[in-house]
């Protein structure tokens, strides 16, 4: 509710210091009543449309809700722009739109990012009586890491009293807390420390402690949380999705497992490349036609077999650059005799590779995305990059982060290959439609 109540501030004020500073009685704020109301419906649709389990912020980790973060900005502007373009409303200065959504962005990147806690740990504060007397159950060796130290951010509102451990706490080092008994006396122990909350570490190791603990807080009416470490195992690297009463692991996070993401990058690479095939391609294909004709007669277009999403084969389109009846499957190389005059400055500029944006509208490749390798080359490089293939969750794309970061032409070396792949592999964990507008924007320049 704040979080809107602020967006509708935001744009009134805006509103209000443009008609006193800049436009004066040229901008009229009656004009601007249905872009205001715009606004908040949009956050109301994009929080129905959300998942459950994402409606709440608490828990997220920051790059989940970096990426709510960005839908939320998305669809206010698909919700402002589309009303524009379907009303051929022209009233909404071009100058406020810009200032509004700069600092629309802003203010919604703070709240969820910031704000949330920040309000989370004020309304535990603001009274004595929210603050839970909290237990720490664990083992010697979580003891001895003192977990206390990093769940105080974690569960606001509780006040952490000491620990009880399970097994023989032998010789541990003080930890932040003191340890006030074992297991066996915990009822005695919440009693007399009238605890609310019970924080129950390692419990997939003890699975006969789970059911006399759920007894136990129900008993004295305690809250119980049993914090599962599953992820320190994976190296961090875990997702959760919850499936009716089933939490999913999954070690690999993909924003683009979402389908609302995979929509927006669907509806992202038809708009990009559309514009791209009507203004760019028909002027390109004359001009290296000709050039066809001085220096290597022959088809236009040039087909290669590549590995796309999941593995799969498909043909991929290019601007033919070398003499016909070459080698199909070598890679090219600096000085390659096979290229004729102009080739060379085509495959400089990748301006052969405009026509994949023919792939993008048939749904085989994305404007951004990794790189599409020879089929020969993929089973190559995954005998000594045992994640190789990773790279393929996703659409091969007409550019991409390791191309913008210089991983441009041959892979002759095990060293640029692994390179490359690590590059793809923080663009899967990591993308976002701004991502994406960034390496087109990068790959232009």
């Amino acid at each position: 509710m704040v979080k809107f109540l602020g967006s509708v501030i935001l744009f009134w004020g805006i509103v209000w210091i443009l008609h006193l500073t800049v436009y004066g009685h040229e901008l009229l704020p009656k004009n601007y009543l249905w872009a205001s109301l715009m606004i908040p419906a949009a956050a109301v649709i994009e929080f129905i449309v959300r998942e459950k389990r994402a409606r709440s912020l608490c828990g997220l980790s920051r790059s989940r809700i970096w990426n709510l973060t960005q839908r939320e900005i998305l669809f206010a502007l698909v919700a402002i722009f589309g009303v524009i373009v379907m009303s051929k409303d022209d009233r909404l200065s071009r100058v406020f739109l810009a200032i509004f959504f700069g600092s629309y962005a802003i203010w919604i990147a703070w709240m969820n990012q910031v704000g949330h806690r920040m309000m989370q740990r004020y309304l535990y504060r603001s009274t004595k009586t929210n603050h839970a007397n909290t237990l720490i159950l664990a083992s010697p060796s979580e003891i001895q890491h003192d977990r206390a130290l990093q769940m105080t951010s974690t569960v606001p509102g509780a006040e952490f009293l000491g620990y009880v451990s399970y097994g023989s706490a032998g010789a541990i080092d003080m930890p932040s807390l003191p340890i006030l008994g074992d297991f066996g006396n915990i009822r005695e122990i919440c009693r007399e420390y009238h605890a609310r909350l019970l924080l129950a570490f390692g419990l997939e190791h003890r699975p006969d402690l789970i059911r006399s603990l759920q007894q136990l807080c129900d008993s004295l009416g305690m809250r119980l949380i049993w914090v599962d470490d599953t992820r320190s195992r994976f190296n961090g690297n875990l997702d959760s999705h919850q499936d009716g009463s089933h939490l999913l692991l999954t070690n690999w996070r993909e924003p683009l497992e979402d389908p609302m993401n995979r929509l927006v990058k669907r509806v992202f690479d038809i708009a990009f490349s559309a514009a791209v095939t009507a203004l760019i391609i028909p002027p390109l294909c004359a001009s290296v036609w000709m050039l066809h004709r001085i220096f290597s007669p022959g088809p236009l277009f040039y087909r290669q077999q590549r590995t796309g999403r999941d593995g799969e084969v498909f043909e991929v389109y290019k601007l033919r650059t070398m003499h016909l009846n070459n080698t199909p499957g070598l890679q090219a190389q600096k000085g390659d005799p096979r290229i004729f005059p102009g080739g060379n400055f085509l495959r400089k500029s990748s301006l052969d590779e405009i026509p994949q944006f023919l792939n993008v509208l048939k749904g085989e490749m994305s404007v951004v995305g990794p790189r599409p390798h020879f089929v020969d080359h993929d089973v190559h490089f995954s005998t000594f990059v045992d994640d190789y293939s990773v790279r393929h969750f996703a659409k091969p794309g007409i550019t991409g982060l390791a191309q913008v970061k210089g991983c441009r032409g041959e892979t002759d070396t095990e060293l640029k290959v692994r390179h490359r792949v690590r590059l793809d592999h923080f663009y899967l964990r990591h993308w976002s439609l701004i991502m994406d507008v960034c390496i087109v924007t990068d790959t232009a320049l």
